[in-house]
């Protein structure tokens, strides 16, 4: 296989070696920590800025969005719970209220 040629294993490590310096070196200069946390940042703030535009959007429209779409998942799963325990009940009752069988 060539994973285990040994020249190619050489390359794999070479370039890991190489890899783990330039990334040391990055992490390590101000100027690009600084750079990288302004593009983050920015990256988050379009996000948000896109998503609360795409939830305006969808209620103009009159479409759920996904937390809708979450937020009525969860009341459907109370009203499953609440509609078991009333038909427990029910059956309760009529066993109760059956006549007995000879």
């Amino acid at each position: 296989m060539l994973r285990e040629n040994p020249m190619f294993k050489k390359m794999i490590a070479t370039g890991e070696e190489r890899m783990s310096k330039i990334a040391s070196q990055l992490l390590s200069n101000e100027k690009f920590m600084n750079a990288l946390q302004k593009t983050v940042t920015a990256a988050m703030d379009a996000r948000g800025t896109v998503e609360r535009a795409a939830q305006t959007a969808l209620s103009a429209m009159n479409i759920p969005t996904a937390g809708d779409v979450k937020k009525l998942e969860g009341k459907i799963e109370e009203l499953e719970k609440v509609f078991e325990g009333l038909s427990a009940k029910i059956a309760e009752l009529q066993k109760k209220e059956a006549p007995p069988t000879h």
